[in-house]
């Protein structure tokens, strides 16, 4: 019994060592394919662009560099946080994002010890943990490419901190009244733009409930919807982004 269960083991082992081999190289081969693809940090902008000529507004003066970094000597990033289009920033969020969801916001942008910054800029702009740089990068999806309200802030070249002030934007935050009403309001003028003709009082920014939060009906990064049609299901209302 032992000389068979003795052969048995060595073709086993035998066969074991041949896949192992095989699929070691295998793997080996796909890591080093998805490493050549994969960008590195930093990278040059003509990576993936022949020229930089090529994707420079009509009119442009001359740039000398290929990375973010010789963007950043005229385009310095804006911190003041003022609820205002940055059409630079936009711009460029915009052009990359199309590209798919494979791009890579680390391309630009740094994290280091949960810091959130931009290459070679010296400007933080927060911490931001591993899990929350991903949800950054899919909430910039949605900000360029869906149907909700983000889209049409990005349209009109209103980035993050316009709404979100200093904080960078995660899942779950709110926007108070006073930012929104910076760009709509006061909000006796939204109120008078609101009123609808035939009925007066159904007025979204009027409500009996007295003050209410924005937010309650405007979400920015998924459908937005008509409160008041929670009650008054024969309202005929419409909301942008619903």
């Amino acid at each position: 019994m032992k000389k068979p269960l003795l052969l048995f083991s060595f073709i086993f082992v035998i066969l074991f060592a041949i896949t192992l081999a095989f699929t070691k190289g295998d793997v080996f081969a796909q890591a080093k394919k998805q490493k050549a693809k994969a960008p590195s940090k930093n990278v040059s902008c003509l990576s993936c662009h022949d020229k930089i000529s090529n994707v420079l507004p009509k009119n442009h003066k001359p740039v000398t560099g290929d990375t973010i970094a010789s963007c950043n000597t005229c385009h310095r990033p804006d911190m003041s946080i003022k609820a205002e289009p940055k059409p630079y920033a936009s711009t460029i969020h915009r052009a990359h994002i199309k590209e798919g969801k494979g791009a890579d916001c680390m391309i630009c942008h740094t994290h280091a010890n949960n810091r959130f910054g931009l290459y070679k800029s010296g400007v933080s702009f927060g911490r931001l943990k591993k899990d929350e740089l991903e949800n950054i990068k899919n909430i910039f999806i949605s900000w360029a490419q869906s149907k909700n309200i983000d889209a049409t802030h990005s349209k009109v070249d209103i980035m993050c901190s316009s709404c979100h002030d200093k904080k960078l934007p995660l899942t779950g935050d709110t926007v108070e009244n006073d930012r929104c009403l910076i760009c709509h309001g006061p909000l006796e003028d939204l109120q008078k733009r609101s009123e609808p003709k035939d009925f007066p009082d159904r007025n979204p920014h009027k409500s009996h409930l007295g003050d209410i939060a924005c937010t309650v009906c405007h979400h920015s990064h998924k459908a937005s919807t008509v409160y008041c049609l929670g009650c008054h299901g024969n309202f005929k209302m419409k909301i942008p982004g619903g």
